[in-house]
């Protein structure tokens, strides 16, 4: 079963809130479509974490859903909530990351 992903790995800055309502500044690393879950996948960092002189930090990716608006042009974040999405996401990151060094 071969199913293709349409893998979009520009990088963009995107502005997002926290919890508290302050302005959290991320970088998107990866966007995907899913065709087996029928679903719109951005992989985010913090862009914090990436001024660290340090090669060996850690950067935390952040899997979210994008759930388009009416319009198509803009959208909300959701979280990844079934294993199943976490098991793909996590193949699809290291496949398409461990390459970078």
């Amino acid at each position: 079963m071969s199913e293709e992903l349409n893998l979009n790995n520009e990088e963009e800055l995107l502005t997002l809130y926290d919890e508290e309502g302050n302005e959290v500044l991320y970088r998107k690393l990866l966007e995907f479509e899913h065709p087996g879950f029928s679903k719109h996948y951005v992989i985010l960092a913090e862009e914090g974490n990436f001024n660290d002189e340090d090669d060996e930090t850690e950067i935390e990716l952040i899997p979210m859903i994008l759930e388009p608006d009416e319009d198509g042009e803009t959208g909300r974040f959701l979280p990844v909530e079934t294993d199943e999405e976490w098991d793909m996401i996590e193949e699809i990151v290291n496949t398409n990351f461990d390459d970078v060094e």
